[in-house]
């Protein structure tokens, strides 16, 4: 008799990725423990699809949570503080906008580039047609 799955709710994200990227495995912190776990910067950034450096530039700037604990190549955050700031962040709308605004512009113009090259090109016959 096989034991029952545990549900979405109850594994650990590590735990998931775990699964999906066996060379990036890192022991799951229990559940019971999340409250007070503490994690790497590698860790804070990788919860929120970023590099570390950006993760230094956010805490360097008051807008990510300050480390728990600082020591020489040993500093941590509490991950329940992390948790909910990538929870609760969002970028500014208006940056997100001109973002936005500066890919519809280089797709139009790449767009407009590619129709003229089309037209430019002469029509060769296909090899069905030879």
């Amino acid at each position: 008799m096989t034991s029952p799955k545990p549900d979405a709710t109850q594994t650990s994200p590590a735990v998931r990725a775990s699964k999906t990227q066996p060379h990036l495995r890192k022991p799951p912190v229990p559940l019971a423990l999340a409250d007070v776990a503490l994690i790497d910067a590698p860790t804070c950034a990788a919860a929120g699809s970023v590099c570390v450096s950006w993760w230094h530039e956010k805490v360097a700037a008051g807008i990510a949570p300050e480390p728990a604990f600082r020591a020489p190549r040993c500093t941590r955050w509490r991950a329940v503080e992390v948790a909910a700031f990538w929870r609760d962040y969002t970028p500014s709308a208006q940056g997100n906008a001109s973002a936005a605004d500066a890919v519809r512009v280089h797709a139009t113009k790449a767009s407009a580039a590619a129709q003229m090259k089309r037209r430019k090109l002469p029509v060769a016959p296909t090899q069905a047609g030879a």
